[in-house]
């Protein structure tokens, strides 16, 4: 449970600083991204279950499992502007409330000693939705505009370049203007 709270404190920090266009942030992501998913799909029982693998629901505990280890890397895809981002946000907007309203009504079902783990199991499906729904209502050009809020001119740029793929027109205009950034910076400091 630690290891879990850790990692996605450092998936959180990694947004962050993302949005503050700092350094190490992509590292930061994508590091952090995968260790999630890795843990939430092959071994999501044990964070759900707080450690005791009888008081569970094994077919639940699977496919919540796999829904949670996409959620991270959809966030990843989104923030990295990389493709097929709103085909995996897409698909967890879908099954995670489904599987959110199963829970709940097994919840009410079941025996007391499965309450910690249906307890844990709404309480991740609920968080990362939840985050799921913010990035997937927040555009592209909101992304950019935010990490790039000192900047605006390269934020336009980027927007230009990111909406206009086939263009080489705006790969060129945001090159040109990184060059000059560049030499700038070594002017400045020789």
């Amino acid at each position: 449970m630690k290891t879990e709270k850790t990692v996605t404190a450092i998936f959180l920090l990694g947004i962050v600083i993302k949005a503050f266009d700092i350094p190490g942030h992509s590292l930061l992501l994508i590091f952090s991204a995968a260790i999630i998913s890795i843990m939430y799909f092959p071994v999501a029982f044990y964070f759900f279950s707080d450690k005791s693998l009888k008081n569970q629901n094994i077919a639940l505990s699977i496919v919540g499992g796999m829904i949670l280890a996409i959620i991270p890397l959809a966030i990843l895809f989104k923030l990295m502007f990389w493709p097929g981002a709103l085909t995996q946000l897409t698909a967890s907007l879908i099954f995670a409330p489904i599987l959110l309203a199963i829970t709940i009504w097994l919840s009410k079902k079941n025996n007391e000693g499965l309450k910690i783990y249906y307890k844990n199991y709404i309480t991740r499906i609920s968080f990362w939705f939840a985050l799921c729904l913010i990035f997937y209502f927040t555009p592209n050009n909101t992304l950019i505009k935010i990490q790039h809020h000192n900047d605006p001119e390269l934020a336009r740029l980027k927007i230009q370049a990111y909406e206009n793929p086939d263009n080489i027109e705006y790969d060129m205009a945001l090159q040109n203007y990184y060059r000059q950034k560049d030499s700038l910076y070594m002017i400045e400091n020789p």
